[in-house]
């Protein structure tokens, strides 16, 4: 993603207008470049991210309770855990 730094014009300008600078951040992720130095998040683009991040929570639906066990970063298991699991387990801590 393009770092940017900001103006006081556009801190100013950012503050006036109620966008943030995770606002910024965001549209630079999944802007299209309209000319030299110009983003612009079109339709297509919002609607693109849109898709891509309900397929991304539709996924995390799945994993939901998904549980691993690493040591020594290798991965040993992978498994679905029941509620009671995920609470006995956050209990030894």
């Amino acid at each position: 993603m393009l770092h940017v730094d900001f103006t006081h014009h556009a801190r100013e300008r950012l503050q006036q207008r109620g966008f943030r600078r995770a606002d910024v951040d965001l549209v630079l992720e999944a802007a299209s470049e309209i000319q030299p130095k110009v983003y612009v998040l079109t339709d297509q683009d919002a609607a693109r991210e849109i898709k891509r991040r309900k397929q991304e929570i539709q996924h995390l639906e799945r994993l939901r309770g998904a549980t691993l066990v690493i040591d020594e970063g290798r991965l040993i298991t992978m498994y679905h855990a029941r509620d009671e699991t995920i609470r006995e387990l956050s209990k030894k801590r």
